[in-house]
């Protein structure tokens, strides 16, 4: 979530609950990736299959 304030992108609720609750550090280190290319927050999930 820090990359993404960092680069001016809003951080829904929903979007801040769900990486919080994630204890998956392969899922965690995939969004934190997807971060700094994603133009909405919602973005990092996108590939997810959710």
């Amino acid at each position: 979530m820090s990359i993404l304030k960092w680069r001016d992108i809003e951080v829904p609720d929903p979007v801040r609950l769900r990486v919080r609750a994630c204890s998956d550090l392969d899922q965690l280190k995939a969004w934190s990736e997807r971060a700094i290319h994603v133009t909405e927050a919602a973005d990092l999930f996108d590939d997810d299959g959710v």
